[in-house]
């Protein structure tokens, strides 16, 4: 999900961009001091969320949700109480008091996401594209292999290269972490550490600092913990 920091406190965009980089779906397009930089913004990028302070030079961030008919997703965040009941009534996906910890933070984020993904599952399932039949090609032995996506039980990242791991091959493929996340762009994997990427689907437990998968134990680091976590409690 792409998304902005809207807000004129220098703090406040060290605090939430700290906050995005350990949510691995979160990617940050720009930093906005003022409504005018904001919407130079919206309309040069592609923006799903934004995180929008109210108390901003000229125009305040309630008068700019008033302002537009259609605006991607808005997360509030301020350290002033007395405009929740009215940034909801414009449909603001959370409104967060300053401060707020990660906790809360990764749990209006995920009101987001959810929403997002509940639309584009919509729309997949409208398209008959449902993951079961997906698939991606790899280039491997000098070859450009088909690999259906539920075959895959996770990724293992080695230098320059990563490695895919089966039930039936392990294919070793000169691509990057971030390349690879692109292209299975999927809500049945998840990131658990900068070296590994696993399949909810094949995934058998979650201990304190590590998963089981394939048969094999996986580190989770303290980077990801929270996010998995979260992850897991959506379906218990």
């Amino acid at each position: 999900m792409n998304c902005i920091i809207v807000d004129d406190e220098e703090l406040a965009h060290n605090v939430i961009e700290e906050y995005i980089s350990r949510i691995p779906f979160l990617n940050l397009v720009k930093n906005c001091y003022d409504i005018q930089e904001t919407i130079q913004v919206l309309q040069n990028n592609s923006v799903d969320l934004i995180f929008l302070d109210i108390n901003l030079p000229n125009i305040t961030g309630i008068e700019f949700l008033k302002s537009f008919n259609k605006l991607p997703n808005v997360i509030i965040t301020t350290a002033y109480d007395d405009c929740a009941v009215m940034g909801f009534e414009m449909d603001v996906i959370d409104y967060l008091l300053k401060p707020f910890s990660f906790e809360r933070f990764l749990k209006a984020v995920y009101k987001s996401y959810n929403l997002q993904n509940n639309t584009k599952i919509l729309q997949e399932k409208s398209n008959q594209n449902l993951f079961n039949d997906s698939f991606i090609f790899v280039r491997s032995n000098n070859e450009d292999v088909k690999l259906n996506l539920s075959e895959i039980i996770r990724i293992n990242a080695l230098k320059d290269y990563i490695i895919i791991f089966t039930e039936t091959r392990k294919l070793i493929i000169h691509q990057t972490m971030k390349s690879i996340s692109e292209k299975i762009d999927s809500e049945n994997f998840i990131r658990v550490h900068n070296s590994h990427i696993i399949s909810l689907r094949h995934l058998q437990s979650v201990g304190k600092n590590t998963i089981m998968i394939g048969n094999e134990r996986i580190p989770v680091s303290e980077k990801y913990k929270a996010y998995l976590s979260k992850t897991i409690e959506k379906y218990k």
